[in-house]
């Protein structure tokens, strides 16, 4: 082979290399991307539940509070009732 044959083989050697090198580098970050997107993706699924969660706790927290106002005026009122006495007639005493 001669010297500029030799030569023009290693240069086509070189860049098939680094252009085998670039394609891996490619697929490299293009596979990365996708990955990146579905964890972008779950996490902003999981954001959304936990607002969701948030908001059904602060509504279960919400009617337990008002059940409890409601239980204790009814304890109250049957207290008096029982009593005979009325909620003025207590403070009397």
């Amino acid at each position: 082979m001669t010297t500029a044959t030799q030569g023009a083989f290693d240069r086509l050697v070189d860049v098939s290399a680094d252009t085998i090198q670039w394609a891996r580098d490619l697929v490299a970050v293009v596979r990365n991307s996708f990955g990146e997107r579905r964890r972008a993706r779950i996490e902003a699924e999981l954001d959304r539940k936990q607002d969701e969660l948030r908001r059904t706790v602060l509504q279960l927290a919400d009617a337990l509070g008002m059940e409890a106002h409601e239980t204790r005026k009814a304890l109250i009122r049957e207290s008096f009732l029982a009593s005979g006495r009325t909620p003025n007639e207590s403070s009397d005493s």
